[in-house]
This record gives C-alpha cells, sequence and structure tokens, in this order.
C-alpha cells in the first residue's frame, strides 16, 4: 500500500478528440492508456475513431499500435509517433509522422477537465482538439 507521502501514479488515460472547425463536427477520437515505466509516462493507443465511422482498435490480437513517446521538455507538450495511412500505390499505405500538443497537460496531475490539444498530420490535416485524463 502506498504511503501518503508517495506522489500519486499517473492517470490510467488520455481522451483525445480533434474536430473540423469547431466541436460540433468531430472529426477523429483516439484513446491511450497512461502506465508510469521508469518514472515516465507511456502512452499505450487503444483505439483510434473516426467520422466516416471507421475505427481501429488495439486490443493486442490485431496489429500492434503505434509507438508514442511523450516530450516533456517541448512547449507545449507533445505525443509523437509515426502512423501507415491509406494511399494509392501499390503497397495502398505509405507512414507518415503525426504529432498531438497537449496545451496545459500536467502528467501526474489528476483531473478529468478537458484542456486544449490540436493534432498536426498529413492525412488528417492539422486540427483542433481538446483532450482529458480519465480514471478509467
Amino acid at each position: 500500500m502506498a504511503s501518503a507521502a508517495e506522489p500519486a501514479a499517473a492517470p490510467l488515460g488520455l481522451y483525445c478528440q480533434f474536430y473540423v472547425f469547431t466541436e460540433q463536427r468531430p472529426r477523429l477520437a483516439l484513446y491511450f492508456e497512461v502506465a508510469e515505466r521508469d518514472g515516465r509516462p507511456e502512452f499505450r493507443q487503444r483505439y483510434i475513431a473516426e467520422d466516416n465511422g471507421a475505427r481501429t482498435d488495439y486490443d493486442g490480437e490485431s496489429a500492434p499500435p503505434p509507438d508514442w513517446r511523450l516530450d516533456p521538455t517541448a512547449e507545449p507538450r507533445t505525443l509523437s509517433s509515426r502512423i501507415a495511412v491509406p494511399d494509392t500505390s501499390q503497397a495502398g499505405q505509405h507512414e507518415e509522422d503525426i504529432v498531438i500538443e497537449l496545451y496545459g497537460y500536467v502528467p501526474d496531475r489528476r483531473s478529468t477537465e478537458f484542456f486544449e490539444a490540436s493534432l498536426k498530420n498529413v492525412h488528417f490535416q492539422n486540427l483542433p482538439g481538446k483532450c482529458r485524463q480519465t480514471a478509467a
């Protein structure tokens, strides 16, 4: 059992939603499980859902999730990865960088309030959004 003097563990999840122009037009949603490893938060993507009904769940039985990395020194903090996106090539897809800018994100602060975020990616375009930490 943890003593009162120990810091709180990292939140259990991070939910992000990105939209086209206004919150009434959600374009993309992502959910991450967050665990602490070597004193730093580690993000494991659980799903990505798009406004066209497409959804990819990373449940351990399908393809492995993208490897996300938090840069705690950037301002705002950034969560970045490389993702496979569809194209018209013979392979049918290619990899691109994707970055989520997290304005006001503090990993060890337990709060379920939404905070500003933005998504930077060629395929999904640059989208405004918001994220919140979750307890489950």
